[in-house]
């Protein structure tokens, strides 16, 4: 049964992929490049520099993330390794997913630091409950204080109708988490292997990680929208968070054609042609630039490593021809 299930799985992911692009062409087709283009250039650059400074902010509170996952398997590492890692990290995991290219290179970085496979694994599942929790409290209390509305066309097929209801439910998961971390301090098996619940000052820093996180995030995706919109922030933050949800549920690669389609859903009342230059704008601003910077570490790195690795061969070699009879 295994087997089957890895192609149908890249077979899903293909599938939700060509969809989402799809509905995107579907909605975009009527504008032509020039109008594209247009829109773009009336984005003006203290909209741009301020998303690129959120940007900056909110890698930086990334780190935390690896921080919290080396805390709770009772490892460490010096701090500029750890930014190393959870920058290089998160943009290659934003960029083709996190286990395409998030997860193996933290594997890479990690083993060649002594950890094992066991340790790596262990760290990479406390990086996705940091997400979870952070993100289904947030989603739970914004939907509790500031429920979104429902589009018309979906208020009759959705199975609550209030979604303070479903803000409570969500808030009660993430609730249920910080209880065990607090009550639970035995290890817990789990399809045959062992789980630590993290201590409970712990999991208050991932829930508070978490939150900043997806709070800058959007922020950094916020301030490229015109001011005309009409939309305030505290009411497209649980948008933002949903197209998250989406695209880390989907698995595509960066979320291509997926993110797109759920803000522009989000922001209808808003001329598409700007939502999707603001949105292009974020992607090469949050996705890429990032990306570019990770590759250039990435190798500068490896070039390191290389070079380290030549001074030792090249020192037994010396040690050994030293040493003939």
């Amino acid at each position: 049964m295994k087997k089957y299930l890895r192609p149908l799985g890249s077979v899903a992911v293909a599938a939700i992929f060509v969809l989402a692009v799809f509905l995107l062409y579907h909605k975009l087709k009527t504008y032509s490049i020039a109008e594209i283009r247009e829109s773009l250039g009336q984005i003006s650059y203290g909209r741009i520099g301020a998303s690129i400074a959120l940007t900056v902010v909110n890698y930086m509170i990334l780190v935390g993330y690896d921080w919290l996952a080396l805390k709770a398997i009772n490892k460490s590492l010096p701090l500029p390794r750890v930014g190393l890692v959870s920058f290089v990290g998160q943009a290659v995991s934003y960029n083709f997913g996190a286990l395409l290219g998030g997860t193996t290179v933290r594997y890479r970085f990690y083993s060649a630091w002594g950890f094992s496979v066991s340790e790596v694994v262990r760290l990479v599942l406390m990086l996705a409950v940091t997400f979870w929790v952070g993100a289904l409290g947030l989603c739970g209390l914004i939907f509790m204080v500031a429920p979104p509305v429902i589009p018309l066309e979906l208020s009759g097929k959705m199975p609550i109708a209030d979604m303070r209801v479903l803000g409570v439910l969500l808030f009660l998961v993430a609730c249920s988490y910080m209880t065990l971390c607090f009550v639970v301090r035995k290890p817990i098996h789990v399809f045959g292997k062992e789980f630590v619940f993290p201590s409970p000052r712990i999991a208050v820093a991932q829930a508070l990680v978490a939150g900043v996180d997806i709070v800058t995030a959007a922020a950094c995706m916020y301030v490229l929208l015109p001011g005309e919109s009409g939309i305030s922030f505290i009411t497209f933050l649980p948008g933002y968070l949903m197209a998250q949800v989406a695209v880390v549920l989907s698995h595509i690669p960066g979320g291509v054609g997926v993110f797109e389609l759920v803000i522009l859903h989000l922001t209808q009342t808003v001329d598409e042609r700007t939502v999707f230059a603001a949105v292009l704008i974020f992607r090469i601003v949050y996705f890429i630039i990032p990306l570019l910077v990770a590759v250039a570490l990435l190798a500068l790195y490896e070039a390191r490593q290389r070079r380290m690795l030549r001074r030792a061969y090249d020192s037994i070699v010396q040690r050994l021809w030293s040493n003939r009879p």
